[in-house]
């Protein structure tokens, strides 16, 4: 297990592991926003100009999947790598997530009020599922209550799959103990569609994606207790 920090576009681009390497976790922190788009997704998804004047920085990962915003503190971004001869490894790309949507699932728990499920049907996602990650459901995903707290996305070979692992955190409480639902900004306000569709995909993604309420600190101590026997390295940019 190891730790990184850095700008998005950094930890998207830092180096995977050697080929022969044994099964990694890392944790990424990120120290300034940045939008994620899916492959599939083309940069023309994102309203640039808006981007540019918040200060977040717009990337594509190479997994599928919907945009996801990235937040200083308001997400634990765990990505897996598993060797084919890992007895973690499946050939079937749906059963392949499962194993990291449990760990999730039991990092998530004690933090939740409603029931927590893992997503272990077909793939489900609409208009806006497909354009935000949150607002659709795939293998492996997290929810509780219903509403999605953890998304996952894969990238595979033939020697290695990277799953691609976010859960979305409340903010911190007030006095009240009410928790702040995320910053201003969110993926919708930083793609390029008109303003009533922007309105309508809110209240879409408000009814099918939730938080986990707890910070970053927390819910990353309850992964690594999700993950028995892991060793964590000193963090490195």
């Amino acid at each position: 297990m190891e730790r990184l920090r850095g700008s998005v576009p950094e930890l998207l681009d830092a180096p995977e592991p050697p080929p022969d390497a044994p099964r990694l976790a890392r944790l990424h922190t990120v120290d300034r926003p940045g939008l994620v788009l899916g492959s599939t997704q083309p940069l023309s998804t994102a309203d640039r100009a808006a981007a540019a004047a918040a200060g977040v920085d717009v990337v594509r990962r190479r997994s599928g999947g919907g945009a996801v915003l990235l937040w200083p503190g308001r997400q634990v971004w765990a990505d897996f790598f598993v060797p084919a001869d890992d007895p973690l490894w499946s050939d079937d790309v749906s059963e392949a997530a499962l194993w990291a949507g449990e760990a999730w699932a039991a990092a998530i728990g004690p933090f939740a009020r409603e029931a927590v499920s893992v997503h272990s049907g077909r793939l489900v996602a609409d208009r806006w599922g497909r354009l935000v990650c949150f607002a659709g459901r795939g293998p492996g995903e997290v929810l509780v209550g219903g509403l999605k707290v953890a998304g996952v996305s894969q990238r595979r070979s033939r020697r290695r799959a990277r799953i691609q692992t976010t859960a979305r955190i409340a903010g911190p409480a007030d006095g009240t103990g009410a928790r702040e639902s995320g910053p201003g900004l969110d993926e919708l306000g930083l793609l390029d569609i008109g303003p009533q569709d922007r309105d309508r995909g809110r209240a879409e993604v408000a009814r099918r994606c939730g938080a986990v309420a707890a910070s970053a600190e927390e819910l990353t101590r309850a992964l690594l207790e999700a993950l028995p026997g892991a060793t964590l390295e000193e963090p490195r940019r």
